[in-house]
């Protein structure tokens, strides 16, 4: 009876999706019919054809989740990426453990970001909203056309297998069961400025009208896209044993790619909303974010990198996305640049040295990152389909290449909340300036004096994370004071009322000073890590960074769906043990690592056990420096664009 009612599900979650492919066709040629049929209420259907496929999306999610958890191994997809032991959150977060679901899971999150701008649109912009929701269902119309046709999750497997393949067991942790769903969040979540974008340029749409409605979704795709990328990193840490968090791979290049070009764009709005400037600028980063979002999707589901992230698949699937990726990417730049300039003498500047001027110098920047990250991770590929020859491009030419840049923009970060709109008075931006300047250039000798053998990127990069914390730190002293005069209040309850009347620009010094505390991180991590391969047997004992410990010997035992070998190593002077294991998950025979890490403020002391050799353990330890203010930079960043968000919630209680 269980598996009568299972099959009926999940043929009833096929042919749900099959008939949201049907009703995205309607939605997207929804207003183009009624103006040809001169039938305005036909517009409107496509709103709730958006409601009714994102209802038909989530019972086809919701069908092949109920098929995880039951382990229903008649589908081949469950077959391929799950097994009877497998714990029940990775049954269900198995849904993105591969190619199919990953794309399945792409299109969902999309109906319900298309659902969301349409109860949005129906108050505030109801005119253009069916062009809107037309450009979005064509863009899921692409991805429901590969899952139904080439990528089936659906797919039937008979005779059912008996036990499943099991997941893929690098993905058998937290880290991964969160981090696809934060990235797809990010990436999906760009299509809606994408959409304006288009939308504006086919019905000649001002884009001051809407430029101000755009920024809330973008502030929330980038925010999503920042906690995918520092789960990813944060799980590439603490999983695969090699004791860093960020390698360059291709497919971390992906997520990066977008990230940089949103940070422009939310601070090209910026200027948009203040100066009415930048307008080109804004339809610019708004296609090519999400372009960019498509090409991670390619790289990543095509079959044409080889990644710990990527999944393999066959020519025929890589081809259909290059296909959809190149007709995006044809038509939306071709709108562009047929409809997608501004009137000059609108965009043009008051002054060269303005705080709009060094938002467009911002923008260059992360342009430019952009285009230096994507050469580095397209290049082989195009090298290796030209000649077959294969090269790596790998942490030496991004570091060179890529922190000089990071430093300028570090660099506008101090200098660009001290520098008024329209034009400057140089001699009140070197009095609110030339104190961090100084605390800053302090702070790069004192570095080189500690440690005058390091690398030319410590000294400079300690400079300018002081310069700007001090640039900040005075900013907010002069604001406080001045409220504090005003009003004979302290200057401590001033700045406390300062943060909360003006969220939005406190938020943004918050996610400022989120990006200082990861640079400190990265700084001594990156430049200052201490490592040591040795074997080791029961009661040796290792010096490293200044932290001796003791191998106490082995433990082995039986959890889940795996067998674990873990390591014990006691720290001297203290009550903690670090307990590094190794897995080995008997269905893919596939071997796994989990360090051991004691963390504080200071340094992270890491360790991996590996094989037996000649009766003792091969051990790799590590001592890294400030890893921790990594992840804390990134919980400020979420905090501070929560509390930019909330001034919209702040307005509407006054």
């Amino acid at each position: 009876m269980q598996g009568f009612i299972s099959n009926y599900l999940v043929e009833f979650g096929h042919l749900a999706v099959f008939t949201a492919f049907i009703l995205s066709i309607v939605q997207a040629a929804a207003p183009w019919l009624a103006g040809r049929l001169e039938t305005p209420a036909l517009a409107r259907s496509g709103i709730m054809a958006s409601y009714i496929v994102l209802i038909l999306m989530t019972i086809g999610g919701a069908t092949l989740i109920h098929a995880f958890v039951i382990s229903d191994f008649t589908v081949l997809y469950v077959a391929s990426h799950s097994n009877v032991e497998l714990p029940l959150l990775y049954k269900v977060t198995a849904l993105w453990g591969g190619h199919e679901g990953s794309l399945f899971l792409w299109a969902w999150i999309l109906s319900a970001f298309t659902t969301l701008l349409a109860i949005q649109g129906k108050r505030l912009f109801p005119k253009r909203l069916p062009v809107l929701l037309s450009v979005q269902a064509l863009l899921l119309l692409g991805f429901l056309g590969l899952i139904l046709f080439l990528s089936n999750p659906f797919e039937r497997l008979l005779p059912g297998a008996v036990a499943g393949r099991d997941l893929n067991p690098l993905l058998q942790d937290p880290g991964m069961a969160f981090h696809p769903p934060m990235l797809y969040l990010g990436y999906v979540g760009f299509s809606i400025p994408f959409a304006f974008a288009m939308t504006a340029m086919l019905t000649r749409w001002e884009t001051t009208l809407w430029i101000g409605l755009i920024r809330r979704w973008t502030l929330f795709a980038w925010t999503m896209l920042t906690i995918g990328i520092m789960l990813g990193g944060w799980w590439a840490y603490y999983e695969l044993g090699w004791g860093g968090y960020w390698a360059w791979d291709p497919v971390e290049n992906a997520s990066f790619m977008p990230w940089l070009l949103g940070t422009a764009l939310i601070h090209s709005i910026t200027v948009q909303e203040n100066r009415r400037m930048l307008q080109t600028w804004n339809l610019f980063l708004a296609i090519s974010t999400f372009s960019l979002s498509l090409l991670g999707t390619f790289l990543v589901r095509s079959g044409v990198l080889s990644s710990v992230h990527a999944f393999a698949v066959d020519p025929g699937r890589g081809l259909y996305i290059l296909m959809f990726m190149g007709t995006v990417l044809v038509v939306s730049f071709g709108l562009f640049l047929a409809k997608g300039r501004v009137d000059p003498q609108r965009e043009a500047m008051s002054s060269s040295m303005s705080r709009e001027m060094l938002f467009v110098m911002n923008n260059v920047l992360f342009s430019v990152l952009c285009v230096l990250v994507m050469l580095g991770t397209l290049y082989p590929l195009a090298l290796e389909a030209i000649n077959g020859a294969k090269i790596t491009v790998g942490a030496p030419y991004f570091n060179a290449v890529l922190i000089p840049f990071f430093f300028l923009v570090i660099l506008l970060m101090g200098v660009a909340p001290a520098t008024p709109w329209r034009n400057v008075n140089l001699s009140r931006l070197w009095s609110r300036l030339g104190m961090p300047m100084g605390i800053g250039f302090i702070a790069a000798v004192i570095m080189f004096v500690w440690d005058s053998q390091a690398h030319w990127f410590a000294f400079v990069g300690t400079g300018l994370v002081a310069f700007v914390l001090a640039a900040m730190l005075v900013d907010f002293y002069r604001n406080a004071r001045r409220r504090a005069k005003q009003n004979n209040d302290n200057i401590v309850s001033a700045w406390f009322y300062l943060v909360k009347r003006n969220r939005r620009y406190y938020g943004g010094m918050f996610v400022h000073l989120g990006i200082l505390v990861i640079a400190i991180g990265m700084i001594g991590s990156g430049l200052f890590r201490q490592e040591q391969v040795v074997l080791m047997a029961k009661g040796d004992v290792i010096e490293i960074g200044g932290e001796k410990l003791r191998f106490d010997g082995v433990k082995q035992f039986k959890k889940d769906n795996y067998f674990a070998l873990q390591g014990q190593f006691a720290l001297l002077g203290t009550d903690i043990v670090l307990k590094p294991e190794r897995r080995k998950y008997p269905v893919q025979e596939a071997p796994t690592t989990e360090s051991g890490i004691h963390a504080n403020w200071a340094r992270d002391v890491y360790f991996v056990i590996g094989e037996l050799v000649d009766g003792r353990y091969s051990v790799h330890a590590y001592v890294n420096p400030l890893v921790q203010w990594i992840w804390f930079g990134g919980f400020i960043i979420v905090f501070g664009i929560g509390w930019s968000l909330s001034q919209r919630i702040r307005e509407k209680r006054a």
